[in-house]
């Protein structure tokens, strides 16, 4: 094991290490059928050069890895195996069922449909989420490395993995994880290293990667409540099968044996597994308190699920019965601390009762308060302290938006008074609870989210689970403090529900499950979604209305949109600085990133966005516009309806209309949220005084108005509709996919009018500025399929090892895609890759396979060819081109054996590359390519071209109409 390597674990491991890469099916479980253990173990070959593999294959049950002596080989050999897997159900995780509380006969004073159903979740890695281990048995003992505090669990869960006692397992924990680091994934790859270091007789190092669609644990609360006539509670907690149990045991079929007197670290097994907040703070008549978890939910994870529960129940009990929710605590309080902390921060919130603020919505903004409050347990100086927190939360909604912005929050904290505490520091408690409230409003499932970073995504979402912040927040939140507020986690135990609760005053719509998003909103607030029975009248009605309107409505929009002559919307005022928040202008830039604004409306050398890009169509040359704000050549007198109705419609603030080169067809797909958040980005930007060539195109395609009937044929102006049967990573990939970026644009073909082809023609190639934008689809010619893998390198870094660089057109569109959150280019590289073949068949070799015999095939057909091209190739192409020769002198070395466009049909994109090169990669890794136009004349390249070919695709028919693309391409100007 290399130094570097050790020190990304910062704990000593065991020379002579190997590495383990387990396979498992989409899901993370399944049955295996059957896989080809002869076919990885022959894997030969190394990223480093030519240097045999130990490789051996580990199976137990369903459990299918490989262990190697480097990353690469373990890699590469596991996708020589290529398994097949039938659909299994997970097994149940081992729980207990116990009664925790009961008292009186809450089944009978409860009706048996009333159920609420609350989610709170236990783990929540993101697609970048990570976590690595290492193991090694020696003289009867497996020791693991990794970074978790779970250790006492996951000891049991090693022992019984591996058929040993616990005493013959021993955790080490490494105190600084490195950055990326989740404890669910670090807990992972211990049980998978250690089950490999067991079969293998070596230390074993197995990093796990999270999979967002698979693994999601969470903690579920149902609850039942009453207050008339008699008050009645009811909660029953449980959790997902597999929540935060190593997938390991689940494939080889192994139980934890827990035995009913099992203790961890000196404690009963259902002492340390139950948090006492599970029992509601509340004198009820009748009470019902039952839990079936599995042995390792963290019980300070739980506390907060549980608090969530039972006063957003509250709360709509309070709604239910329409009671003051403050009120109804007090009423059912029996606590003297408790019940004066409650009236003193509502007191210091000015709390008159809720606000209701989804009943008088006038401005677009919604405001509504809410009311949370916990009791619980802290552990003080090794010694348990009994804790009150009681919190008020203002909020506000955006109607059009759905964005949930936490105006103020009035917090108080008590304790038991042991020895005087130290004095928490104001400051770092305003921090604490603003991260608290920040973090339930981040993220979410919904296909338009932004805004949050992916680096910390994996730690924010676990801070949300257990309340560690992560790094000071600046307090934008005004919060007030009752008191001396003490410090501990507790304090911010009420946080999800107090502002879950003022996020229901405010728009109607109960959120029972966190992080809170934009999203979840907007979808409620157009289902007209009014919780607890208010104003399903009234709803009800609406809806029969927009029913039975449908039609007239569908008519009448068609009509708009096929009218030859539009009416010019009226200039308006600049908006002054500084309107438009930082969040939502930052949320614009990202918009803009994504739909490529500024690579089509800034012209070579020009200034960024002012417009003036020569476009080439077949109908002859768009010049893009300036979009700055300036008044008087830009876009500083667009009202927001103004900008909306051309980026959905095609249609200018003056009326005319839009020649389509403007993709309005795909822009029309996105979110009110993200329009806005745009227009914003745009407004908030300098303006420049900038006249771009006028657009003149020949007759008859000058004529503006015959667009109309061009747009009731070709344009369906509808935003983008989630499909449910996908996951929220398909969704969001094909949201910027078919919308912001407009990958059909260039990628699918057109007819003759222009219009984009659909259905099976999607994605299936096209022509943009005199460039090929090949086949996304299965019929792509790509020598070595593309992978979800390959696509993401491809979009993330512009160059993808097995199938080369971007170039021309798509170069620019790479370099705008940096801009975006990491996991935002791997949803659209899965959805993208959704629409190849679902798998490489059973008889196809493995990718490392295909890609050796492409390579050798070339390098066999070079001894076939002579002559002067050949002579050209070695002196212009071969120093940065053949892979087996020298070092990389300006980056990295593209394999033209696997280069897509020598596959092509057409010789376009080689033409191009050949004669224009790669002056600006969207990567500096990747280093430019020079152009030849001016040292080839045209002969030398249409030789050269067919050269190439004949070499590195042989297999392929000789390209026809070399020498007149070539002439065609040096006429036209470079891309």
């Amino acid at each position: 094991m290399n130094a570097r390597t050790q020190d990304a674990l910062h704990v000593p491991v065991p020379a002579a290490t190997l590495f383990g890469h387990v396979v498992r099916p989409a899901g993370g479980l399944g049955r295996l059928l059957g896989y080809d253990a002869d076919a990885a173990r022959r894997w030969e070959g190394s990223l480093e050069g030519n240097v045999e593999s130990t490789i051996d294959v580990i199976v137990r049950g369903d459990f299918l890895a490989v262990v190697a002596t480097s990353p690469e080989h373990a890699a590469a050999a596991a996708r020589a195996l290529r398994p097949r897997w039938a659909l299994a159900e997970p097994a149940p995780a081992v729980t207990r069922v116990r009664q925790v509380a009961m008292h009186g006969d809450a089944d009978a004073a409860l009706a048996p449909d009333g159920e609420a159903v609350y989610r709170w979740p236990l783990i929540a890695p993101r697609a970048d989420a990570s976590g690595t281990a290492t193991a090694h048995w020696h003289d009867g003992t497996m020791t693991v490395w990794l970074a978790t505090a779970q250790t006492s669990a996951l000891r049991l869960e090693v022992a019984a993995l591996l058929g040993v006692t616990a005493a013959q397992v021993s955790i080490v924990c490494d105190p600084d994880p490195p950055a990326g680091h989740d404890d669910f994934c670090a807990r992972q790859a211990a049980a998978d290293a250690a089950l490999l270091a067991h079969a293998a007789g070596r230390p074993v190092r197995v990093t796990f990667r999270a999979d967002p669609d698979a693994f999601s644990p969470r903690l579920t609360l149902a609850v039942r409540s009453a207050i008339d006539p008699a008050s009645a509670y009811r909660i029953t907690a449980s959790a997902t099968p597999d929540a935060n149990l190593p997938i390991a045991l689940l494939q080889t079929g192994t139980t934890v044996p827990f035995a009913d007197d099992a203790r961890i670290d000196g404690a009963r097994i259902d002492d340390a597994q139950i948090d006492g907040t599970l029992v509601p703070p509340y004198a009820t008549d009748h009470l019902a308190v039952s839990a079936a978890l599995p042995l390792d939910v963290p019980a300070g994870v739980a506390a907060r699920g549980h608090v969530f529960a039972h006063e957003s129940e509250l709360d709509a009990l309070a709604v239910r019965s329409r009671m003051d929710p403050v009120a109804l605590r007090l009423q059912w309080l029996d606590d003297s601390t408790g019940t004066q902390l409650i009236e003193r921060v509502a007191a210091q919130s000015g709390w008159r009762g809720p606000l209701q603020g989804h009943r008088r919505a006038g401005d677009g903004i919604r405001r509504g308060r809410g009311f949370a409050y916990a009791r619980a347990i802290d552990i003080d100086n090794g010694r348990p302290t009994q804790t009150w927190s009681a919190w008020v939360a203002d909020v506000e909604v955006d109607a059009r938006t759905g964005d949930i912005s936490v105006t103020r929050v009035t917090v108080g904290h008590e304790r038991e008074d042991h020895a005087a505490p130290a004095p928490a520091r104001p400051t770092a408690l305003r921090d604490d609870i603003t991260a608290a409230t920040r973090q339930l409003t981040r993220g979410g499932a919904s296909h338009d989210d932004w805004g949050w970073n992916p680096a910390s995504e994996a730690r924010d979402a676990m801070a949300l689970a257990t309340h560690a912040p992560t790094r000071a927040v600046a307090p934008q939140t005004q919060v007030n403090i009752v008191g001396a507020l003490a410090g501990g986690a507790s304090a911010t135990l009420p946080a999800a529900a107090a502002v879950a609760n003022a996020i229901h005053d405010a728009t109607g719509i109960r959120l029972r499950e966190p992080p809170f998003s934009a999203g979840e909103i907007r979808r409620g607030l157009a289902a007209e979604g009014i919780d607890d029975g208010l104003a399903r009248g009234a709803s009800r009605k609406r809806r029969w209305l927009l029913a039975a309107l449908a039609p007239v409505t569908a008519l009448a929009g068609l009509f708009v949109t096929i009218m030859p002559w539009r009416a010019p919307i009226a200039p308006v005022a600049p908006p002054v600085p500084g309107f438009y928040s930082a969040a939502t202008i930052e949320r614009g830039r990202l918009v803009a990133a994504a739909g490529d604004c500024a690579v089509c409306h800034t012209a070579p050398g020009g200034t960024r966005n002012a417009g003036g890009l020569a476009l080439d169509t077949p109908f002859g040359t768009v010049y893009s516009t300036n979009i700055t704000p300036d008044v008087e050549t830009g876009i500083g007198n667009w009202s927001f309806a103004a900008f909306e109705r051309a980026m959905r419609e095609g249609i200018h603030r003056d009326g005319r209309h839009l020649y389509p080169a403007f993709p309005y067809t795909a822009f029309a797909k996105v979110s009110d949220a993200d329009m806005q958040a745009l227009y914003a980005y745009l407004m908030s930007a300098e303006p420049v005084v900038s006249r771009p060539p006028e657009t003149k195109l020949a007759f008859p395609f000058n004529m503006r108005p015959s667009l109309a009937g061009w747009n009731a044929i070709f344009h369906r102006n509808a935003p983008f509709e989630p499909v449910a049967e996908r996951s929220a990573l398909w969704n969001r990939g094909a949201y910027l996919a078919e919308g912001l970026g407009h990958c059909s644009a260039c990628h699918s073909p057109r007819n003759a009018l222009g219009g984009e082809k659909g259905g099976k023609a999607y994605l299936t190639g096209g022509m943009a500025e005199g460039w090929e934008a090949p086949a996304l689809t299965a019929l792509s010619t790509s020598p070595v399929p593309w992978t979800e893998d390959d696509l993401f390198q491809y979009l993330r870094t512009g160059y993808a090892a097995r199938h080369g660089a971007a170039a021309g057109p798509m170069a620019p569109v790479v370099e705008s895609l940096r801009e975006l959150p990491e996991s935002d280019v791997r949803a659209i590289a899965h959805y993208v890759a959704s629409f190849s073949a679902p798998a490489i068949a059973d008889a196809a070799p493995p990718p490392a396979e295909q890609v050796r015999a492409i390579e050798a095939r070339a390098d066999a057909q070079a001894l076939k060819l002579s002559g002067s091209m050949g002579r050209l190739y070695q002196a212009a192409c071969a120093v940065c081109h053949q892979g087996n020769t020298g070092v990389p002198q300006f980056g990295v070395k593209p394999s033209l054996a696997l280069n897509t466009n020598l596959h092509s049909a057409r010789p376009d994109n080689v033409i191009q590359a050949v004669m224009h090169g790669i002056s600006a990669p969207p990567h500096a890794g990747i280093g430019y390519m020079p152009g030849f136009a001016d040292s080839l004349d045209d002969e030398q390249v249409s030789g050269l071209v067919h050269y190439l070919r004949a070499r590195f695709a042989p297999d392929a028919p000789a390209w026809t109409g070399v020498e007149d693309a070539v002439a065609r391409i040096r006429s036209q100007p470079s891309h």
